[in-house]
């Protein structure tokens, strides 16, 4: 099964205790899901940035959805839900898995953290 990890649940250290079977497929975002009739507004302000793993035996509970992987690649995903609630926990995974740097530029005003220059080399 695949799942779509982001916010807090990036950090490495989380994947491997809460996921000690996982494997790493791809950086990624979700696809937007319509609302009701019509389709989300779009651009980066509001798209989520995550990682796809995938994990032999997880039951997950979560929504079914797609994401799109940096490389192109579509996958269907779990994806549970996200923790949101320390901002530099999530600022730092953003970091360690070099999330698109102007997503991870957002994640740094919401984490009252200094706002860099991020390129990934």
């Amino acid at each position: 099964m695949h799942l779509f990890l982001s916010g807090a649940d990036m950090q490495p250290e989380r994947v491997r205790t809460d996921w000690p079977e996982a494997r790493f497929v791809a950086r990624g975002r979700l696809q937007p899901r319509p609302l009701g009739a019509t389709m989300p507004p779009s651009g980066a302000q509001y798209e989520t940035w995550g990682i796809v793993i995938v994990t032999p035996a997880a039951q997950v509970a979560g929504e079914m959805r797609g994401a799109l992987a940096d490389d192109g690649r579509v996958f269907a995903v779990a994806v549970p839900a996200p923790d949101d609630g320390d901002p530099a926990a999530v600022l730092a995974a953003a970091r360690y898995w070099e999330l698109p740097p102007p997503y991870v530029r957002r994640l740094a005003r919401a984490a009252n953290a200094p706002v860099e220059d991020y390129s990934y080399g």
